[in-house]
C-alpha cells in the first residue's frame, strides 16, 4: 500500500499542469487529497450558464489509525441557472480499495482487512450567496455499495458528505465539512474510517 501512495504522489506531481484542480481536507485524524480532473466551479464563469458535464477524480485516504484507501470517482454533472442563483445535481460512481484496520481499538489493533468496492452516488449543490466575490456554496454527497459490488474482505461500503464552502479568491475556495465513512467486512461491522468534521482547500486551473 505504501508503494500506491507514493505511485499516488508521482501522479500528484505529474498530471498537476492538465488536471482541474486540486482538493485536499484535513482533520485531526484523517487526510483526503483528490486530483480533479475536468473540474469547472459552476459559479466561476458568472458570463454564461453552464450546461454541466463530465467531473473525474482520483486521490488517497489516510489516518491516524493506519487505514491507507485510493479512490476514482466519475460525475456527470448538471448545473442549472435558477432566477436568483445556481443549483447542480450530480449522479456516478465510485471506486475503492485498500487496507483498514479493524478491531473495537483501531488506534492499537493488530488486524487489518483488504476492502474494495464499487459504488454509486449522488451529490447536489446549491450557491447560498451568489456573490460578485466570495460566493458561498452549500453541498452534500453520498455513496453506496452493497455486499454485490463489494470485494476483498469488504461486504459493503457506504459515505456522506456535507461541505459549506466560499471562494476566497478566484479558483480557490476554502471549506468546512464532515464526512462518515464506513465499511462492513466479512470479519468486522461498522468499521468508521471517519466520523469528523474537517477543513479543506479546493484549488481549480
Amino acid at each position: 500500500m505504501n508503494k500506491v501512495l507514493a505511485g499516488l504522489v508521482l501522479l500528484v506531481s505529474s498530471t498537476t499542469a492538465a488536471a482541474g484542480g486540486l482538493d485536499l481536507a484535513l482533520s485531526n485524524d484523517t487526510a483526503n487529497l483528490s486530483i480533479l480532473l475536468n473540474h469547472d466551479p459552476f459559479y466561476t464563469d458568472r458570463n454564461r450558464v453552464q450546461g454541466g458535464g463530465a467531473e473525474v477524480a482520483v486521490g488517497g485516504f489516510i489516518s491516524e489509525a493506519g487505514d491507507n484507501i485510493v479512490h476514482a470517482t466519475l460525475l456527470a454533472r448538471g448545473i442549472r441557472q435558477s432566477v436568483s442563483s445556481q443549483y447542480q445535481i450530480s449522479a456516478g460512481m465510485k471506486l475503492i480499495g485498500g487496507e483498514i484496520e479493524a478491531g473495537e481499538d483501531r488506534m492499537n489493533a493488530e488486524d487489518s482487512e483488504s476492502v474494495g468496492a464499487l459504488a454509486l452516488g449522488f451529490q447536489a449543490g446549491l450557491l447560498l450567496q451568489p456573490s460578485v466575490y466570495n460566493p458561498v456554496e452549500l453541498s452534500f454527497e453520498g455513496f453506496y455499495a452493497p455486499s454485490i459490488t463489494s470485494f476483498s474482505d469488504a461486504e459493503r461500503y457506504g459515505e456522506v458528505t456535507a461541505r459549506l464552502q466560499v471562494e476566497i479568491m478566484p479558483r480557490a475556495r476554502a471549506y468546512i465539512g464532515y464526512r462518515r465513512m464506513r465499511f462492513d467486512t466479512n470479519d468486522y461491522e461498522n468499521i468508521s474510517l471517519d466520523r469528523n468534521a474537517h477543513f479543506g482547500l479546493s484549488i481549480s486551473f
